[in-house]
């Protein structure tokens, strides 16, 4: 609104004392305070100001009714309502720029911001006549929260995003003893040698597995690996063991395994079923890189059991052979 009045603000209204045109007061433009939601994202202001002078808006293109004012008092800053921009290029009313994620390589990262911190371009508003948007220029930041209006996301969370969809699973699990089909279930005896491995396997129980994927403006490839298993017996004993074990053949006798096993020195007895829970915890580390030049490492653990008896050896009868029985 812009009319002819007496050269004084009240109301919602700044008249300028020279030329008695009235503008609409405005509180001072800023950005909305971080409230990041799952993705990070804060949402922008919903109008967005350029700053410039009152004869400069004008030479620009806009009309009285078109511009607003911040009255500081002794001075008075002048905006013109433009674009917002989009979710990948949001206006910032404090940078007085339009805000998005740097693509391609990032530099190093300075001292003092996390892994999760971003690296933004910051594009200046050059208005050509009548308020249309042109690029002007353009200078960089560092911030650990996406800036308002953005719906990007950081290496580190786009990282996590990917990650997370991987369908890990624990190992299929190889034991001697084996399964008795008479039985239902795996039996030993107290001090016969248990042998321990991972049997067949696979990208998803063992890796390697990549997978590469662009999510919010991030291309990323992660790769995740065993780098171990630890094995709980169910007695309060725990193996651990760095590699996917060797699996037992008859020709092993009664031998303890020579990468990964255990000799249980009490019976399944007071154990639920008589049986001892057996879980497999497999450690997986999954590393990631990105087109920016992040990168990191997250660990994360899968898991599979299988149920076995350990009774005593009775001095009647024969001692077994194999850990088979």
């Amino acid at each position: 609104m812009a009319t002819t009045a007496p050269a004084s603000a009240a109301g919602g209204v700044w008249c300028d004392q020279q030329t008695t045109i009235c503008y609409l007061t405005i509180s001072l433009p800023s950005d909305p305070a971080p409230r990041p939601d799952a993705n990070g994202w804060t949402p922008g202001a919903p109008t967005c100001y350029y700053e410039n002078s009152q004869s400069g808006l004008l030479q620009l293109g806009w009309k009285e009714d078109q511009i607003r004012v911040y009255d500081a008092g002794d001075y008075q800053h002048f905006y013109a309502i433009i674009d917002c921009g989009s979710d990948t290029s949001y206006w910032s009313n404090t940078r007085q720029c339009y805000v998005g994620m740097q693509k391609g390589q990032w530099p190093p990262r300075p001292a003092g911001y996390s892994p999760e911190a971003g690296y933004y371009l910051c594009i200046m508003f050059q208005p050509g006549g009548g308020g249309v948007p042109g690029i002007g220029q353009q200078t960089n930041f560092w911030s650990e929260t996406v800036p308002p209006g953005l719906k990007v996301l950081t290496p580190g969370r786009a990282a996590a995003q990917l990650i997370a969809s991987f369908q890990l699973r624990g190992v299929d699990i190889g034991m001697a003893p084996e399964v008795n089909p008479a039985w239902g279930h795996r039996r030993s005896y107290v001090g016969i040698p248990v042998w321990l491995w991972v049997n067949n396997p696979q990208p998803l129980t063992w890796g390697p597995y990549t997978e590469t994927a662009t999510l919010g403006g991030q291309t990323i490839t992660a790769t995740a690996q065993v780098t171990g298993i630890r094995w709980n017996m169910g007695d309060g004993h725990e193996v651990v063991c760095g590699s996917v074990g060797t699996a037992y053949s008859i020709g092993y006798g009664l031998s303890d395994s020579p990468t990964c096993g255990f000799r249980y020195d009490r019976t399944s007895a007071n154990q639920p079923g008589d049986r001892y829970t057996v879980t497999a915890t497999s450690q997986w580390s999954v590393t990631w890189t990105s087109v920016s030049g992040a990168n990191g490492t997250v660990n994360l653990n899968t898991s599979s059991s299988t149920q076995l008896e350990i009774n005593e050896i009775q001095s009647v009868n024969v001692k077994p052979t194999t850990p088979n029985g």
